[in-house]
């Protein structure tokens, strides 16, 4: 098993995952990517899906992958570039603990610790509704669409 892999940078190791993980070829990967995680190098791996089949063997390949990484000191993000991929990865509860991103960019933004741009702040036009912020200032998150209909309400009160 021979998996492509290059240094963004001097912190980010970049692990292309371009096939479908199977039974047959999952311990293989993972032994590889492992393999590839050093002791003392780069801080960061991202692992790049370049497949828009993610099968649960590829979900627990990258969840122990992720606590390999760990153990040794190292962040892990995950590059997902098909929607069908990035869906997969959010149906299954993982786009926050595998710091899913669409881009490689976002995935070196991601192992840094920084967070996504709100999906509503990304989408609103200039002075629109979704884009402004609460007037009672207790949270500063922007409004989404059913925002209206998810504040609690108080008879007698607008």
């Amino acid at each position: 098993m021979f998996l492509l892999s290059y240094h963004l940078d001097a912190a980010h190791l970049v692990v292309e995952l371009g096939e479908t993980v199977d039974l047959d070829n999952e311990s293989a990967i993972e032994r590889e990517i492992v393999r590839l995680l050093p002791c003392c190098g780069p801080r960061a791996v991202i692992v790049d899906i370049r497949t828009p089949l993610l099968t649960p063997r590829a979900l627990g390949l990258l969840l122990r992958v992720r606590g390999q990484a760990e153990e040794r000191g190292i962040s892990m993000a995950v590059v997902a570039g098909y929607d069908t991929a990035r869906e997969t990865l959010s149906a299954a509860g993982l786009h926050r603990v595998l710091r899913i991103a669409s881009t490689l960019r976002g995935a070196e933004m991601r192992s840094r610790g920084c967070r996504p741009e709100p999906e509503a702040s990304r989408n609103a036009k200039q002075g629109d509704r979704r884009s402004a912020l609460p007037s009672t200032g207790a949270s500063h998150r922007p409004l989404g669409p059913y925002a209206d209909t998810s504040r609690p309400r108080f008879p007698g009160e607008r």
